[in-house]
């Protein structure tokens, strides 16, 4: 089990890079595989699921044209997808969910999975609407492996955004290429960021989706080249962002050639750290973003995170060390992931003395956590990460606000999001040894 032992820092310095946006390149990979002719993504980065996305595709029919540090030019098969041998996912939702969507597009064939024991624990993986809609079957047998097959029904439910956006975004993806042109759904505006993601993405092939009277309507794709240029990572730039929050003392970072998503979820993003007290300037010039950190003000209120799953844990952990009460809400379906991330940012957060209590709404749901933050955390206390990369930087970030060091496990999993997370804070100043 890996382990770094983290230190107080004093505000961090210097120049870094970030890498590229995961669910952007998520969206762009999966539609090269529907697309019949070629797709070129240009400013792509590298980590582990994004290496088993593409093995996975590769399954269904992809090939590789060309590759390059930072550039694939790829062509995919349309609807004519096939299966080539058993598909590895780990304990991606995300993966384990498109291979179920891609799995309706093929006939007679039993598409075998691998997953591990973290993906069986979370409520969030099957869903029966999901499977329902897409008329397949899932049947989990030994050695952590998964069976999906054809088995129509005629029971259409909505589908819903309560466990995850991607059953959405995955039974958009491949409407294009079934019987019926609509994906009916139940939502109250909120989640829509990543949603709107997979709408953007869909339409460089041509298929409008619009919503119309509780369901998504969706055209046809149009074969043609295209290329895609991924933009920055906002789920990194959170993990720095936060790290300058946490810290303590002044704060100057930049941030090069950062490329703008235009997303609710990065908008939203940028919202809670100005509104903070940090000060975000962009030179467009250049493609610089400059975060700066002089004083932080006391700030009491309440913060939604619905538009932010992948950064709620990193905002949480570094509020933690700041003064001010807050609630932040809108995280019930930050549980539904690697691991229960919302009650171990809790947990961990009460270790190193800090104030934090989960609220539930009136039927009992866990609904938001409240943070009675009193100054930095005492710190001084060994932190487990649990496999997951969202917890193994969270406990991070809370470190650097406190007093005394501590000790943070499971820094490998880093590789699962941002894999040079470490060397990048000791770039930046942070003693962690």
């Amino acid at each position: 089990m890996s382990k770094v032992t983290v230190f107080p820092s004093f505000g961090l310095t210097g120049e870094v890079f970030i890498p590229s946006s995961k669910p952007h390149i998520q969206r762009a990979l999966l539609l090269a595989l529907l697309n019949e002719n070629t797709t070129k993504i240009v400013n792509i980065s590298w980590n582990v699921e994004t290496e088993n996305q593409i093995n996975a595709l590769k399954k269904f029919g992809l090939e590789i044209l060309h590759k390059d540090g930072t550039t694939l030019l790829l062509r995919g098969v349309g609807r004519n997808l096939s299966y080539n041998g058993e598909i590895y996912a780990g304990g991606s939702g995300m993966l384990f969910r498109m291979c179920a969507a891609l799995a309706s597009l093929i006939d007679n064939e039993k598409i075998v999975i691998k997953c591990n024991e973290s993906l069986f624990n979370r409520e969030s993986v099957f869903d029966e609407d999901f499977c329902n809609y897409l008329d397949i079957h899932i049947e989990r047998i030994e050695n952590e492996k998964i069976i999906i097959t054809k088995s129509e029904t005629n029971i259409k439910k909505p589908l819903t955004v309560l466990n995850s956006t991607q059953f959405i975004t995955f039974a958009l993806f491949v409407t294009p290429f079934s019987k019926q042109n609509i994906v009916p759904i139940v939502m109250d505006g909120s989640k829509m960021g990543y949603i709107d993601m997979t709408i953007k993405s869909m339409s460089l092939l041509g298929s409008m989706v619009t919503y119309e009277q509780k369901h998504f309507k969706v055209t046809k794709y149009i074969p043609k080249d295209i290329e895609i240029k991924i933009p920055s990572d906002f789920t990194s730039l959170s993990y720095i962002a936060s790290s300058i929050l946490s810290s303590k003392g002044v704060s100057d970072v930049l941030i090069r050639n950062y490329y703008f998503n235009d997303t609710i979820n990065e908008r939203d993003l940028f919202k809670f750290y100005q509104s903070i007290g940090l000060i975000i300037k962009y030179d467009s010039n250049w493609n610089n973003l400059r975060i700066f950190r002089q004083s932080i003000r006391l700030w009491d209120g309440e913060f939604s995170l619905k538009e932010l799953p992948s950064v709620a844990v990193n905002i949480i952990a570094a509020s933690s060390n700041l003064k001010g009460k807050k609630i932040f809400s809108g995280v019930r379906g930050i549980n539904n992931h690697k691991s229960q991330r919302a009650f171990i940012v809790n947990e961990n957060i009460r270790t190193m003395g800090g104030s934090s209590v989960l609220i539930f709404d009136r039927v009992g749901m866990f609904e938001s956590i409240y943070i009675e933050g009193k100054g930095p955390l005492n710190g001084g206390v060994e932190l487990k990460s649990y496999g997951d990369h969202r917890i193994c930087a969270a406990n991070l970030i809370a470190s650097l606000g406190a007093e005394k060091e501590s000790i943070i496990y499971d820094i490998d999993k880093l590789n699962d999001g941002f894999p040079d997370y470490i060397d990048t804070l000791r770039n930046l100043g942070v003693h962690i040894k």
